[in-house]
């Protein structure tokens, strides 16, 4: 009995097949958009603080913040491999790949450290206040969120 060849996996998952296989697909723009939100929305609580105690009197520091981001990201995946797959509301029905549960938490991770550089190029090295950071993470939130959409579409055409 001849052992079946592996089946191949493409980086980039742009049909139904591939999606949740592959390491990228259009959801990985969504985990990237994830990483965003939760870095500057966890960021209000050392500017809320800072603004109520003055500087340097935060709740927390910079860094604990990415390491709730990362906790975040092992959390979403558990709950939508296990949790919404147990449901059947997950996209056709299957579990991620092991790579593609690794790249998407990797995908969370990269967008909180987007923005933990946009802080430090904004207030730390600029000198400027808060609000442009969240102005910039509007922004950057609303350009991945485009990149979202046209992916979407995009497999939607194929499908």
């Amino acid at each position: 009995m001849a052992k079946d060849k592996p089946h191949y996996v493409p980086l980039i998952g742009l049909d139904t097949d591939y999606v949740g296989r592959s390491p990228w697909d259009f959801y990985s723009w969504g985990h990237i958009d994830m990483g965003i939100a939760a870095f500057s929305l966890l960021s209000l609580i050392i500017t809320i603080s800072e603004w109520m105690w003055g500087p340097g009197n935060a709740m927390i520091d910079w860094w604990m913040i990415m390491v709730i981001v990362f906790i975040y990201a092992l959390v979403w995946e558990f709950v939508e491999n296990v949790i919404l797959w147990n449901l059947g509301w997950k996209f056709e029905d299957r579990r991620d790949s092991w790579p593609n549960f690794i790249w998407d938490v990797i995908f969370v991770i990269l967008g909180g450290a987007v923005m933990w550089l946009f802080k430090w190029l904004i207030m730390d090295l600029l000198g400027h206040l808060g609000r442009y950071f969240y102005i910039t993470a509007g922004i950057s939130f609303g350009v991945v969120l485009l990149g979202y959409f046209i992916g979407y579409i995009g497999y939607k055409k194929k499908k």
